[in-house]
């Protein structure tokens, strides 16, 4: 191998052995033959790498900085070196061997059913080169697939280097949230694990949530989606496995579940984790279509009061709802559990009854920070908000664009801009502020101390507010980006803009496009603006020198403190004496000790021998007695087993014969039941026949009696004749 080789596109095969021959570096080679090579390098498009031979080979070369070749052709390869234009670190190392980058583009091709050419393998190479610096692996919308998923997760289960895996927008699909998964529970340097917008399902999502019930490293999980295509939808049986995964799991700070489908049924399983975390500080649940009834679920969430960053834009509270969740945060503040920073209602239909328990909330609140509640229908009740701005001490950013903010409603923007002295952002914007509330917002303006960036745009603001604000910018001395876009305001409050701009020193940025103002009145405000940038940055160093001479009266103290802790540190000396010496004696005691414990041991092994042999003893007869007993075991199991079979034959020759008694009983019932009536008649047809032959033998009795009456009648009227003699 060539001691320098820069990368040729001509010579290259496509073959990742070859990847590891764009560039080496060797000492021990004349300057001469680096320069021979590098100089003669020349390209009109692609990178250089560079392979440095004391890197680990299994890193990548190093993607140099643009114009490297072309400069090697008019500047000295030793003046390179000197000036530190080769010259790489350790986050700039991409901690993949050149065969797992042909392996990831190779599978890579197969998801996107490609072609592999050199040319796109040179041009993923430099991809991986910019995304896949020092702890991150971050390849967003890459167009990865399943086959992807699981060459990352064979790259990257024994890679301790990473600690950010970033896959979200790409197509892994239920198939390739199994390999990450797998992943997961090997790895043990990850920290954070996007897959947002991979059209992962519920399958997907409880093989995540598996995975993660065995991990201990990661803290911060995204399953949630990014505008367009192949959002996550793990509805509520992949909610069920994040549920039970916040039930158990002590590590997850931050979790992201966006535009997942989980609807009030599939929330519900992620409330009843919650009720068991205390680790969760972040969750996004966003987009989700929970309703009321999530919105009293996640009002349960939040009275535990460990969330301190909430997103739940997007899910159709309605006023009721969103008046549910901010009483609950009220309700954990009134708990001392004042951990809310920033909550994000933006999108839910707000209104007049959610106004008055926001104005409650900002009273009483020490931690909110940011309060997102755009896109919602205050209008009126916004003035709730401002009141509550005027107790408010902490509140940072406050966005209220596209509220139905009408200017003829006189809302307490004056009170609440001038005595408020901790926001720094209002965004305003989308309403109908017109003059008459943006004249109250200049009001406060001239007053306020702490507003940094003000946000009025697409609010038909014309002259007569333009004014007031140009007004404002003579004595307002805080504001540094002011946005007007979209408004109505005519050339002369550009001119006067352009004027009071000259005056004002700390505005540096300014939109007024689609403004009726004249390009004249544009580069006057742009340069006004530019000067104020440049002369708030050269004003940094006398603001930095100020705060380091209002330290300086501490420097004695700082001196003081730094005189304690040298005595601290003497003290500490003479204590590791002390323990040195005493480690001393307890060494000595140790080695004696030490001999002992061998003597022991010696006997221990004598003895242990004995009852080796015993034990082997033992073992032998318990393993002819585990014989026997398990022959005479097998036997009565068998003698059993027929027993029982001889008595469920028996059994069921009882059964059988009960059986036929009781068919032969219910016969005999039935053939008398059905013979009786025969029987009945047999017996009255006997008795009938009886009285016949006995009247019929009175009657042949009374005819032989007649018969021989008649005889004798006729013997009496015929006597015999007598006989002649």
């Amino acid at each position: 191998m060539d001691p320098l080789e820069l990368y040729n596109s001509k010579a290259f095969d496509g073959t990742a052995s070859n990847l590891e021959c764009v560039a080496t570096v060797n000492e021990n080679v004349p300057l001469d033959d680096y320069q021979s090579r590098l100089y003669n390098y020349k390209s009109t498009k692609g990178r250089s790498f560079l392979r440095d031979k004391s890197a680990e080979e299994s890193t990548l070369p190093v993607l140099l900085p643009k114009g490297i070749p072309y400069a090697a052709n008019f500047v000295s390869f030793k003046e390179l070196q000197e000036r530190g234009a080769l010259a790489t670190s350790q986050k700039d190392y991409v901690s993949i061997s050149s065969e797992e980058l042909h392996l990831l583009y190779q599978c890579k091709c197969i998801d996107q059913s490609l072609n592999p050419s050199w040319e796109r393998e040179v041009r993923f190479m430099e991809l991986l080169s910019e995304n896949c610096k020092g702890n991150f692996f971050s390849l967003p919308e890459n167009g990865f697939g399943v086959s992807s998923a699981e060459a990352i997760a064979y790259v990257l289960s024994s890679n301790p280097v990473y600690s950010v895996l970033e896959l979200s927008g790409n197509h892994l699909r239920d198939e390739g949230a199994a390999h990450i998964a797998k992943l997961i529970e090997v790895n043990k340097a990850l920290a954070h694990v996007g897959l947002g917008s991979n059209d992962i399902g519920p399958v997907g999502g409880m093989a995540l949530a598996d995975a993660l019930m065995r991990n201990n490293t990661v803290v911060s999980f995204d399953l949630g989606a990014r505008s367009g295509v192949n959002g996550n939808h793990i509805g509520t049986k992949g909610a069920e496995a994040i549920g039970k995964l916040l039930t158990c799991n002590e590590v997850l700070c931050k979790l992201n579940l966006s535009s997942n489908g989980l609807g009030a049924s599939g929330f519900s399983c992620i409330a009843s984790g919650l009720a068991h975390n205390h680790t969760l500080t972040y969750m996004d649940v966003s987009s989700n279509n929970l309703g009321l009834e999530g919105a009293e679920l996640l009002a349960s969430v939040l009275e535990n009061g460990t969330l301190t960053h909430l997103a739940c834009q997007r899910n159709t509270f309605g006023d009721r709802g969103g008046k549910i969740l901010v009483n609950a945060v009220a309700a954990s503040i009134e708990k001392g559990k004042d951990v809310v920073e920033v909550f994000n209602l933006s999108h839910n239909d707000l209104g007049e009854a959610c106004a008055k328990s926001i104005q409650a909330l900002l009273t009483a609140s020490a931690s909110l920070r940011v309060l997102n509640l755009s896109e919602n229908r205050f209008g009126a009740s916004v003035k709730y908000i401002m009141e509550g701005l005027l107790e408010n001490k902490h509140l940072e950013q406050l966005n209220l664009s596209n509220c139905e903010v009408k200017g003829a409603e006189k809302g307490p923007f004056t009170a609440a801009l001038s005595i408020n002295a901790t926001l720094r952002k209002l965004d305003l914007s989308h309403n109908k502020l017109g003059n008459e509330g943006t004249k109250e917002i200049g009001a406060g303006l001239v007053e306020n101390k702490a507003l940094l960036s003000l946000n009025l745009s697409d609010n038909k603001i014309g002259d007569g507010g333009g004014t007031a604000l140009a007004q404002c910018l003579l004595q307002n001395s805080c504001l540094k980006e002011l946005n007007l876009r979209r408004n109505t305001m005519s050339n002369t409050t550009g001119e006067l803009f352009n004027e009071h701009l000259r005056s004002n020193q700390v505005l540096e940025n300014m939109d007024t496009t689609y403004n009726d103002f004249t390009y004249k009145c544009h580069i006057g405000i742009s340069a006004s603006l530019e000067r104020n940038a440049k002369l708030n940055k050269q004003h940094i160093v006398p603001k930095l020198n100020n705060e380091i001479e209002q330290l300086a009266p501490n420097e004695k103290d700082l001196a003081h403190v730094e005189e304690e802790v040298e005595l601290e540190k003497r003290t500490i000396i003479d204590r590791s004496e002390q323990l040195l010496r005493r480690s001393e004696e307890a060494r000595v005691v140790t080695e004696k000790l030490r001999r002992e414990v061998v003597e022991l041991e010696k006997v221990l092994n004598k003895v242990r021998g004995i009852s080796d042999t015993a034990e082997t003893e033992f073992h032998r007869i318990e393993d002819a007695f585990m014989s026997e007993s398990s022959a005479l075991k097998g036997k009565k199991t068998n003698m059993e087993t027929r027993i029982q079979q001889e008595k469920d034959r028996m059994d069921r020759m009882q059964r059988d014969m009960d059986k036929m008694r009781k068919q032969i009983h219910q016969l005999q019932e039935a053939e008398n039941k059905r013979l009786a009536p025969l029987i009945t008649e047999l017996e009255d047809t006997e008795a009938d026949r009886n009285r016949q032959m006995n009247d019929a033998k009175f009657e042949a009795e009374k005819l032989s009696a007649l018969a021989l009456r008649k005889k004798e009648i006729e013997v009496a009227l015929n006597p015999p004749p007598k006989k002649k003699k």
